[in-house]
């Protein structure tokens, strides 16, 4: 090791654009220069930084906020400063989803009642249009107004796992990084690699690590996962126009309705068509006549088009917690 030649020069570099990444040092500027300088390469790396450094600072504090349960506090920042991540409407269904289990964690009258108006006013929008499984996903959480966190045999005993707060802002600290280009500087990840190698070198060769404290402090236990990419209208679908257009044209369907419903069923021409048709046909029955079916089609997916003939209706206006309670325990 002591004869490997070493770039002092890049170390020094990568320490010194560490350090003010990280505003530990103010960037050393005369106060004479001329004000074109504000215009140099320098003075727009040292912008970069601190901008960059600002995101992280941000990223902290909603991701801190959302392993406490403070999803309010977490909604607010976003609203404010990445007002694009709520406009996903996955990643906010995803969010009002624990804001609901939170309010009812906290256990008194008051914040049930504050649960039961997130169900009615925030949740229960969002699982219309999230993505295909979201309405699926709404009426099972609905359950934990049953089950408590107490009951570990419960159905939604995931839902009430503190880990699920780990893995929403793991996500949403992923999505945030990439979205506001607010990576580690390069030293500090140099650094995580080369204590990632001594701890795994260290852990083959059965011997206890002499820096296992640093090891605790830089290394996180686990890996956030990748940042969802945002949804685009523009995006091609991965189907063949002649099945897009014929399946439209056959129950009356919009384009993206079309679209959706090939989605379900995994790009199979017959059972999309199969299962749009047996809707088209019963879905009369249960409508109050405000209804039609193409309506319901172009607004929800397919599959749960049915189910929303029979009980949504009825549920949006969430007049009865205690009636769609019955409804899902049938």
């Amino acid at each position: 090791m002591d004869s490997l030649p070493v770039n002092w020069e890049a170390l020094d570099s990568l320490i010194i654009d560490f350090v003010k990444s990280e505003n530990l040092i103010e960037d050393s500027g005369s106060p004479s220069t001329s004000p074109s300088t504000s215009l140099s390469p320098s003075s727009s790396t040292s912008s970069s930084s601190s901008s960059s450094y600002q995101s992280r600072l941000l990223i902290r504090q909603i991701r801190r906020s959302v392993e406490f349960g403070e999803i309010d506090a977490a909604i607010d920042l976003l609203r404010v400063h990445a007002p694009f991540v709520l406009d996903d409407h996955r990643l906010l269904f995803c969010l009002q989803k624990q804001r609901f289990i939170e309010l009812l964690r906290k256990g008194t009258a008051e914040d049930r009642e504050s649960a039961i108006n997130c169900l009615r006013e925030s949740l229960a929008p969002c699982a219309l249009d999230a993505y295909p499984e979201a309405y699926e996903e709404f009426k099972h959480i609905l359950l934990a107004l049953v089950y408590d966190e107490e009951d570990k045999n419960s159905p939604v005993v995931s839902e009430w796992s503190p880990r699920r707060r780990i893995d929403i802002a793991g996500l949403l600290s992923s999505v945030l990084r990439a979205h506001l280009c607010a990576y580690d500087p390069l030293f500090a990840m140099s650094l995580r690699y080369l204590i990632s190698i001594h701890k795994l070198f260290c852990f083959r060769q059965g011997v206890p690590s002499p820096i296992s404290d640093l090891t605790q402090r830089l290394l996180l236990e686990d890996r956030d996962p990748p940042a969802t990419p945002l949804e685009s209208s523009y995006e091609a679908p991965p189907f063949d126009e002649v099945d897009i257009q014929a399946l439209a044209h056959a129950v009356e369907l919009t384009r993206q309705g079309a679209i959706d419903s090939l989605r379900f069923a995994k790009g199979d021409l017959n059972q999309a068509f199969q299962m749009l048709a047996y809707i088209t046909l019963f879905l009369p029955q249960f409508s109050d006549g405000n209804l039609t079916s193409s309506d319901v089609l172009v607004q929800h997916h397919p599959a749960v088009a049915l189910i929303y003939a029979k009980s949504v209706i009825k549920l949006s206006a969430f007049d009865g917690v205690e009636k769609d309670l019955v409804y899902l325990r049938e």
